[in-house]
């Protein structure tokens, strides 16, 4: 086995499932350290295999074409399903978890691997807490510094709704570190989707879909991690019943195209981006009447025959959308009748090796109320010491203090 050379070793195992990889990286050390190279990792993702992710509502993983043997994954949190842990982006395999209530914790979950790591505790501060204030969170990769990058947006709107204040943090996986970005939003965000908002990723850029006060649709927000700039993709013209007829834009990615689905209460328009940041490079790919009782159609994935698309009809089920007879097939895992969200994610062979059993932005939090808790406590034993020594002197009761030991000596 050493006479082969490690790029022809290399492009064997390339082409090898994630599973069966790290199988094999008991063979050898020589094994080990090429599969576990940050080199091998990324040219991995770029070529494996595709998978189903959906909520029901804990998280579970199933085969992309055949969408059975739905395995439970094991990650952290998992108690907090029903308590405001959120799917707020996946990008090249991996999931970013975000807790949107109290201790606000953000973790980024690789399903192939079943690691995790919990980013740096972010505290909210007062000017932007809830309710005056909200929050958005995206996650996406940086191909040109091989860097997984989270932003967490702060907004807060004035009383009177003149203005309002951002606050831009960005975070980056190969420094471990949350630093300020060097914008602040420019565009301020409807509070309805703040907290539930789902980002995409695209060529280096994390994009929202944004709606108005009315629900009427706005521009797509894009955040460029090469600058940390931001900017907007105008949504295609199309024509739209009414804003009361308007119900909601999702955004995905299919083909490598940026595509959104404009969802109007008798029917939903599906179009993609060919043209990446040109907006008069729109082309509407169909239009489907509404069949079912679903609230909106979301873009999940594109299929490999380029004739239909997988698509997650809101808290109901994933199917297939023929382009072409625009019909519906159902295709999600048989015996779950509701699903509360479904993604397409890459197998990926990242190793998060710094995973705590208690993730580590909670973990720093209770270190810092339990001492505080114990500074407390000794305060309140000084000074009961001190209230106590005090009535023995007005007492006319004799303390002495040997080696720490308190003895009282009682006048008669």
């Amino acid at each position: 086995m050493s006479s082969i050379p490690v790029d022809v070793l290399a492009d064997i195992l390339l082409r090898l499932p994630a599973k069966t990889l790290l199988r094999f990286k008991c063979v050898c050390k020589l094994w080990y350290n090429l599969i576990d190279s940050s080199d091998f990792v990324n040219r991995h993702v770029d070529q494996c295999n595709m998978h189903i992710i959906f909520k029901n509502p804990i998280v579970y993983m199933c085969d992309f074409v055949t969408f059975e043997n739905p395995s439970n994954l094991e990650y952290p949190f998992k108690n907090w399903e029903d308590g405001g842990l959120y799917i707020i982006g996946l990008c090249r395999g991996l999931i970013c978890f975000s807790i949107h209530d109290y201790p606000f914790t953000i973790f980024l979950y690789n399903p192939t691997t079943q690691t995790y790591k919990t980013l740096p505790f972010l505290p909210v501060t007062s000017t932007f807490d809830y309710p005056k204030g909200h929050r958005y969170t995206g996650f996406g990769y940086d191909h040109v510094s091989q860097d997984y990058r989270c932003v967490r947006i702060f907004i807060r709107q004035s009383d009177d709704g003149l203005f309002f204040r951002s606050q831009v943090m960005v975070y980056s996986l190969k420094f471990d570190v949350w630093k300020r970005g060097a914008y602040d939003l420019p565009y301020y965000m409807n509070s309805a989707l703040i907290d539930y908002g789902y980002s995409v990723s695209l060529n280096r850029v994390v994009h929202w879909s944004v709606e108005g006060d009315r629900r009427e649709p706005l521009p797509i927000v894009c955040l460029n991690f090469n600058d940390e700039s931001f900017s907007y993709i105008l949504l295609p013209d199309s024509h739209i019943e009414g804003l009361y007829h308007y119900k909601r834009a999702h955004i995905g990615v299919v083909d490598g195209c940026l595509c959104v689905i404009l969802n109007y209460y008798s029917y939903s328009d599906v179009w993609i981006i060919k043209e990446y940041g040109v907006a008069t490079s729109w082309t509407c790919l169909c239009r489907v009447p509404k069949q079912e009782s679903y609230e909106d159609m979301r873009p999940i994935s594109g299929l490999k025959n380029r004739k239909g698309l997988l698509v997650y009809l809101t808290l109901v089920k994933v199917a297939y959308l023929d382009l072409e007879t625009l019909e519906i097939m159902n295709v999600q895992p048989t015996g779950y009748k509701k699903l509360w969200g479904a993604y397409v994610f890459l197998e990926n062979l990242l190793v998060f090796r710094d995973g705590e059993d208690v993730p580590r932005g909670t973990h720093q939090l209770r270190n810092r109320n339990s001492r505080l808790r114990k500074l407390s406590m000794i305060k309140t034993e000084r000074y009961s010491f001190c209230f106590w020594l005090t009535s023995c002197i007005v007492n006319h009761v004799s303390v002495a203090l040997i080696k720490n030991s308190v003895f009282v000596i009682l006048h008669k």
